[in-house]
C-alpha cells in the first residue's frame, strides 16, 4: 500500500508538471508578449518582473525561463541568465540552443574554460549548429587554444559556407597562428561575401604587413579609413606601412590623427607619441622626437624604452649629458637589458669618459651582448 500511494502521488506530480507546462500555452505567450512589449519601451525591470512573477504561476514552463533568460543576457546580467537557461535544460536536457546560451552567458561572466562543457553538450544534441561551433571557437581562442578554434570555425564554415563573419573569425584566429597567407585567404572570402566592413580590410592589411607586401596592406588600411575615419587604430596601423616605405610626412599625418581620435574618445596613449617620435627621429627631426618622447614620459614615466628612445635623440644632437642621464634612468627601471648598457657606453665615449664607458661594455657583455666583445677589446686594451 506504500508503494502504491507514492505511486499516485508521483502521477499527480507529473499530469501537474504537463498542465503547467502545456495547459496554459496561451497564458505564457500573452506572458512573452507583455515583457517583450515593455523591453521596446526599454522598461527593463518591468519585463523581468513580469517573467518572475509568471514563472512563480508556471514553474514548469521552460518558454519562461529561457525568455527571462534572453533579457537577463541582453542586460549584461550573465550569472542570472545562465541560472535561467540552467532551468530551461533542467526541464527540457534535449534543448541544443539553451545548453548554447548557458555556455555564453557562462563565458563572458568570464569563464570560458567552464563554457566550454555546455558549447560542446549544444553540439553532441546538435552535431549541424554551426553558432555552439562558432562560440566554442571564441572561447577556445580567450583560451589560447589557437589551433581548436581554428578547428572549430573550420567546422561552422563546412556547415555555413557563405557566412562573411566566420571567415573573418577563422582569420583572425590564423593572425594569432601567424600563419598570414592562410589569414589572406580567409579574409579575402568574407570581403568577397561583404565588402562594406572596414575591420575585415584592417585586419587584411595587419597580415599583408606581417608577410611584407607593405603596398598592398596601404592599399587595405586606406580602403577600411575609407569606409570609417573614426578608428584610431587603423591610422597608426597605416602610419607603420608609410614608416616602413621610409614616407615619413604621411606616418606623422596618420599618427598625429590616431592621437587626435584617441584623445577624443579616451585617454592620451603615451604609445602613440612615442610612435610619432620615432618617425620623427627616422627623419632627423630630432627635436620633433624629443617632445614627443617627452610628453610619452609625461604620460608613462616608468617605461625605460621611451628613456632609451629620448636619449637616442639627444646622442643625435650631441646633447651628451642628456642623453647620458636618460639611459642611466632606463638602466635603472630594467638593469637587465644589455642594450642600455651598450648606448650608454657610446655616450661616455662621446664624453671622453672611457673608464666608466668600459665598465659599461664589460657589463653589457656580461648581460649576454657577445656581438660587442670586439669593441670591448678594441676601446677597452
Amino acid at each position: 500500500m506504500h508503494t502504491n500511494n507514492q505511486f499516485l502521488t508521483l502521477q499527480m506530480v507529473v499530469v501537474l508538471l504537463l498542465l503547467s507546462n502545456y495547459g496554459n500555452s496561451q497564458d505564457i505567450q500573452q506572458v512573452v508578449a507583455q515583457a517583450n512589449d515593455l523591453v521596446q519601451q526599454e522598461q527593463y525591470t518591468q519585463a523581468d518582473s513580469v517573467f518572475t512573477s509568471a514563472i512563480k504561476q508556471h514553474p514548469g514552463s521552460k518558454q519562461l525561463f529561457f525568455e527571462r533568460g534572453k533579457l537577463r543576457f541582453s542586460l549584461g546580467d550573465y550569472y542570472g541568465a545562465a541560472g535561467d537557461f540552467g532551468f530551461a535544460i533542467d526541464l527540457d536536457p534535449s534543448d541544443a540552443e539553451a545548453y548554447n546560451l548557458k555556455a555564453l552567458a557562462i563565458h563572458y561572466n568570464g569563464d570560458p574554460e567552464l563554457a566550454l562543457n555546455f558549447f560542446t553538450q549544444a553540439i553532441e544534441l546538435n552535431p549541424n549548429y554551426v553558432d555552439a561551433y562558432a562560440n566554442r571557437g571564441f572561447a577556445f581562442y580567450e583560451l589560447e587554444a589557437y589551433e581548436n578554434a581554428y578547428f572549430d570555425f573550420s567546422k561552422a564554415l563546412e556547415l555555413d559556407p557563405k557566412n562573411a563573419d566566420l571567415f573573418y573569425n577563422r582569420g583572425f584566429v590564423r593572425m594569432a597562428l601567424e600563419e598570414y597567407v592562410g589569414a589572406i585567404d580567409d579574409f579575402n572570402r568574407s570581403i568577397e561575401l561583404d565588402s562594406t566592413d572596414a575591420e575585415t580590410y584592417r585586419l587584411r592589411a595587419d597580415a599583408l604587413f606581417e608577410a611584407g607586401a607593405f603596398e598592398e596592406a596601404l592599399n587595405d588600411y586606406t580602403t577600411a579609413i575609407a569606409l570609417d575615419s573614426t578608428n584610431q587604430l587603423t591610422y597608426a596601423s597605416r602610419a607603420l606601412v608609410y614608416n616602413e616605405l621610409e614616407s615619413y610626412p604621411n606616418a606623422i599625418s596618420d599618427y598625429t590623427r590616431a592621437i587626435e581620435l584617441t584623445e577624443q574618445q579616451y585617454e592620451p596613449d603615451p604609445e602613440l607619441y612615442n610612435l610619432r617620435g620615432v618617425v620623427y627621429y627616422n627623419a632627423k627631426d630630432y627635436d620633433q622626437a624629443i617632445a614627443d618622447y617627452t610628453t610619452a614620459l609625461d604620460l608613462a614615466p616608468a617605461v625605460p624604452l621611451l628613456y632609451e628612445n629620448r636619449g637616442a635623440a639627444y646622442f643625435e644632437q650631441s646633447n651628451y649629458l642628456e642623453s647620458v642621464q636618460d639611459y642611466t634612468v632606463a638602466i635603472d627601471l630594467d638593469p637587465e637589458n644589455p642594450e642600455y648598457y651598450y648606448y650608454r657606453a657610446q655616450v661616455k665615449f662621446k664624453l671622453n669618459n672611457k673608464l666608466d664607458g668600459c665598465l659599461d661594455l664589460k657589463q653589457a657583455v656580461a648581460l649576454g651582448l657577445v656581438e660587442v666583445k670586439k669593441e670591448l677589446k678594441e676601446k677597452c686594451k
